[in-house]
């Protein structure tokens, strides 16, 4: 079977469902592009508690299995990544810089509003804290607080996976000068979760050419923003930067 020019990968967050970015794939679907929305370890199950034990390096492999399975049915691979899966989008760019063609970074985790990540005040405490729970809470976070019931994220996680979360986020800072491919940021300003200085710091360090990046500020959504009350721009953002990857006519 002949390859498609292009196929879409789409990758989750951290203690994220598959809900969380399930909203943009119908409509990628019916460019008639392949897509693949993968489930990174130890998450998408019963229990927070699947992500005991898991690291940053285990997230990574599954992103590349699944950006390698879809590079069997399209040539160039566009990268939509949310949250921790704008980490993974960043590291596949800059490992496999011949099959992605292009990023769709949303709110990718590079400096995280949490106290104990790399530039905030908790920050030397980190270790201590780590040892010191079992679990670091994680509520729902939306601007529409009627959403935050259809919420089917993990409200918590174990403090490792958290530890494991900020040593990603800190590697993929370090290597952002890497990422060469072209990319679409996409950021708001309310976001409490990743700090808006994070869409900055991206387009600032990755070596992409200016013509080739540009941010795209959100003034009302939360964190998860494929689900909360900027969705449908969100989505509808997503679906545009891909045609226009593709060379599609809307």
């Amino acid at each position: 079977m002949d390859k498609q020019p292009f196929g879409v990968l789409i990758i989750h967050g951290f203690a994220s469902s598959l809900d969380s970015v399930r909203e943009v794939e119908p409509p990628l679907k019916s460019l008639g592009l392949p897509t693949s929305m993968p489930v990174l370890r130890g998450h998408n199950q019963s229990s927070p508690e699947a992500l005991r034990g898991v690291k940053w390096h285990d997230w990574m492999a599954d992103a590349e299995a699944a950006l390698r399975s879809l590079m069997e049915e399209a040539e160039k691979i566009i990268i939509v990544g949310h949250s921790m899966g704008g980490l993974a989008a960043l590291n596949l760019a800059a490992d496999h810089t011949d099959s992605v063609d292009s990023l769709v970074l949303a709110a990718a985790a590079v400096q995280l509003a949490n106290p104990l990540a790399s530039g905030r005040p908790l920050h030397v405490l980190a270790p201590l804290v780590i040892r010191l729970f079992k679990k670091w809470s994680l509520p729902p976070v939306f601007a529409d607080k009627a959403l935050a019931c259809y919420d089917t994220n993990y409200h918590w996680a174990p403090m490792d996976a958290i530890a494991s979360f900020l040593e990603f986020s800190d590697f993929t800072r370090k290597m952002l000068t890497d990422v060469r491919a072209p990319a679409l940021i996409m950021q708001s300003r309310k976001d409490t979760t990743v700090a808006a200085e994070s869409a900055e710091m991206i387009y600032k360090r990755i070596s992409t050419p200016e013509a080739q990046k540009r941010i795209m500020w959100f003034e009302q959504t939360e964190h998860e923003m494929f689900h909360d009350c900027e969705k449908d721009a969100v989505v509808a953002a997503v679906v545009e930067y891909v045609r226009e990857r593709c060379g599609l006519k809307g």
